[in-house]
């Protein structure tokens, strides 16, 4: 396992890029912001609960591992983890190369073609430090020859600490089905939430409308999130009792992808032509209290 870490007075973090391109350790001003990974082996379809990893081509599920697109079906392994459905792409799951690296910055890059996706498509992470402020830049890109369903998003596990709340707002609140997938109705209108990290209900939600700002609030300090705008659906998801909550900036809804074109606007797809790329960036703020 060969982590690669960056650091300066407020930020550690520390990146796998074998593993699945994944985010081991993020910490700030001594707090661990993330629930750090230390397991000693990866399997990629039994990965840690823990770090962050990317999220790429999609998020979440395809129902029944079916890709309906372009009036063509396309078949997909199933996930073990999510029968009969895929989960979470294919990007973390697979190595990822160092492209770039400095003492305040990182570019890693995966090149997928297989059976995963029906697309050749590069997908990169670049980190960088400044000062109180980490960047992170997801980047997706269709190496295909027709266009494809694209979206990304970032996966972290926010490991619970006693004293802390999230905030953030929404406009739509989607309902989920028994297996995790949109059922297509949804509550609507603009709404504050809070999560309270003492509590240690199940918690999951599949938001859109999102206005891409997240507060974490702690004893000790504030972290503050802006994602750009592609980023605009939102995932709060905690299983009862788990050490962490998974707070997730993504680009789409599950299942997006099949669902009807004059929907997408609303439920997040994005049509990428052959060689177009998808960007998404995340700014991570912390201020000492």
């Amino acid at each position: 396992m060969h982590t690669v870490v960056l650091s300066n007075a407020t930020w550690a973090l520390g990146v796998l890029p074998a593993w699945g391109g994944r985010i081991a350790q993020l910490n700030a001003d001594g707090l661990d912001v993330l629930l750090p990974i230390n397991a000693s082996q990866f399997d990629p379809l039994d990965w840690p609960r823990a770090g962050a990893y990317p999220l790429m081509p999609y998020s979440n599920r395809l129902r029944n591992a079916r890709l309906k697109f372009a009036d063509t079906e396309h078949v997909l392994p199933a996930h073990p983890a999510a029968l009969p459905h895929t989960l979470h792409g294919v990007t973390h799951t697979q190595p990822w190369q160092v492209v770039g690296t400095g003492s305040d910055h990182l570019s890693i890059a995966c090149d997928y073609q297989g059976e995963h996706w029906p697309w050749a498509f590069r997908a990169e992470q670049h980190f960088a430090l400044d000062g109180a402020r980490l960047h992170i830049t997801l980047v997706l890109i269709n190496l295909g020859q027709s266009p494809m369903p694209g979206g990304l998003g970032l996966h972290p596990y926010f490991q619970r600490h006693p004293g802390m709340r999230v905030h953030y707002r929404t406009g739509r609140d989607w309902q989920i089905d028994a297996q995790y997938l949109a059922t297509g109705a949804y509550q609507e209108g603009t709404r504050d939430w809070s999560i309270e990290a003492d509590g240690d209900e199940a918690l999951a939600h599949y938001q859109s409308r999102w206005d891409g700002r997240l507060c974490v609030d702690y004893p000790n300090g504030h972290l503050r999130l802006q994602a750009s705008q592609v980023l605009n659906h939102f995932v709060a998801f905690a299983p009862a009792g788990s050490p962490y909550l998974c707070l997730e900036p993504v680009s789409h809804l599950a299942d997006a992808f099949n669902q009807p074109r004059d929907s997408w606007a609303e439920t997040g797809t994005h049509e990428l032509a052959a060689g177009q790329r998808l960007e998404a960036t995340l700014e991570f703020t912390w201020q000492h209290r």
